[in-house]
C-alpha cells in the first residue's frame, strides 16, 4: 500500500493549502510593518515577514538566513490574490492525484525537496551573476509547484489539460512548453518580477529526484505506471514468497487489487485502494467497456485499448461503478 489518504482533505496537498493561506493573511495583517535596510547600495523597504523570511541572497550570505532557501515557498506577494490563487489552484489539481499515487510523506518530501531546490537555484544564480535579486526578496511556491507539474506529467503524461480552460493539450507536451519558455523568459526575458530560475529551478530538482530516486527512469509513463501485474492469485502470492523486489509499490497494489476484486468483488476492497481507482478512472476517462477480450496483463492493450493501464482501469470498471 502506498498509505494514500481516505480523502483529499486529509492529505497534505489541503493542509500545503492552508499553510499558505494563513501565512497570506498574516502577511497582510502586518503589511504595514515595513523594514527599511541597504545591502551593497541596494534595497529600500519591505514587509517584516519578506526581509526575515523570504529568499535574500545577500543576507543567506551575510548574516547567515540560510533558512531563506525553505521559508520563501510559503509567502506570496501580499498586494494582491493572483499570485497565490494560481499557485495554490496548479497545486490543488496537479497534487491530488500525485498524492494519492504516492502518499502524503512521499509527496510532501517531493514537494519540500523541488521548492527547497528552486531555493538553492535562485541563490546560486544570483551568488554569481549578482543580479537584480540579489538584494531584494524571492518569495512564492512557484518553484515547488512546477516540480509537482513535472511529476504530473511523468505519472500522467496523456492526461489532456485545457489552457485558459480552451485549448487542450496532453500532460508531457505541457511540461516540456513550460520549460521551455521559462528557459527563454530567463535568457532574453529581461528583468522581470517573474522568478524564472526559481520556475526552472522546480523543474530540475524535480528531474533530479526522478533520475536519482527512481533509479533512473525519467522517461514518461503512459498512465502512472508501466509495468507488468500479476493476474492471478497464486502467482502474486509466489511473487512475494520468491522475495522478488519491484521498483515501484503501485505494481503490487494493482496485482492485490485485482485480486480481490476477482475474488470477492468490490465488497472485497478497502476504502483506500476505492479511492485509489477512482483517480485512476477520473484520469483515463468514462468510456464504457466495448470489448470482449480477457484482459492480460502481459499485453500493450487490446483493440479497444490505447495501453494496457487502460485495460487495467477497464478490468477494474467490471467491477466498480462510479
Amino acid at each position: 500500500m502506498n498509505g494514500a489518504p481516505r480523502t483529499p482533505a486529509q492529505g497534505w496537498v489541503f493542509k500545503l493549502i492552508i499553510i499558505n493561506v494563513v501565512v497570506f493573511f498574516v502577511q497582510m495583517l502586518t503589511m504595514s510593518y515595513q523594514y527599511a535596510y541597504s545591502i551593497d547600495g541596494a534595497g529600500g523597504q519591505t514587509p517584516v515577514l519578506s526581509y526575515y523570511l523570504g529568499l535574500i541572497p545577500a543576507l543567506v550570505i551575510e548574516s547567515g538566513y540560510i533558512w531563506q532557501v525553505f521559508t520563501y515557498m510559503f509567502l506570496h506577494n501580499p498586494f494582491g490574490f493572483a499570485h497565490i490563487f494560481f499557485n495554490m489552484y496548479a497545486l490543488l489539481i496537479f497534487g491530488i492525484p500525485i498524492e494519492q499515487a504516492w502518499g502524503p510523506r512521499r509527496f510532501l518530501l517531493y514537494y519540500l525537496f523541488c521548492g527547497t531546490g528552486a531555493g538553492i537555484s535562485i541563490f546560486v544564480i544570483n551568488l554569481f551573476t549578482q543580479g537584480g535579486a540579489f538584494a531584494i526578496p524571492t518569495i512564492g511556491a512557484s518553484g515547488a509547484v512546477f516540480g509537482v507539474l513535472l511529476a504530473f506529467g511523468v505519472l500522467y503524461p496523456d492526461s489532456e489539460i485545457l489552457i485558459f480552460f480552451v485549448l487542450p493539450v496532453k500532460a508531457k507536451y505541457l511540461v516540456v512548453m513550460y520549460g521551455l519558455l521559462e528557459l527563454y523568459m530567463e535568457l532574453f526575458g529581461g528583468e522581470s518580477d517573474i522568478s524564472h530560475i526559481g520556475h526552472l529551478g522546480g523543474l530540475a530538482f524535480g528531474l533530479v529526484y526522478f533520475y536519482f530516486f527512481k533509479k533512473g527512469t525519467i522517461t514518461f509513463k503512459s498512465g502512472m505506471l508501466k509495468a507488468r501485474i500479476e493476474k492471478k492469485t497464486g502467482e502474486y502470492a509466489n511473487t512475494l514468497k520468491s522475495g522478488r523486489i519491484f521498483d515501484d509499490r503501485d505494481l503490487v497494489r494493482r496485482s492485490a487489487i485485482l485480486a480481490r476484486l476477482h475474488e470477492g468483488g468490490i465488497d472485497a476492497l478497502g476504502d483506500d485502494d476505492i479511492q485509489y481507482v477512482k483517480y485512476l478512472m477520473i484520469m483515463h476517462g468514462e468510456r464504457e467497456i466495448t470489448c470482449e477480450e480477457k484482459y492480460s496483463p502481459e499485453g500493450r492493450g487490446c483493440k479497444e485499448c490505447a495501453d494496457s493501464d487502460e485495460c487495467f482501469v477497464h478490468e477494474v470498471r467490471r467491477y466498480v461503478k462510479n
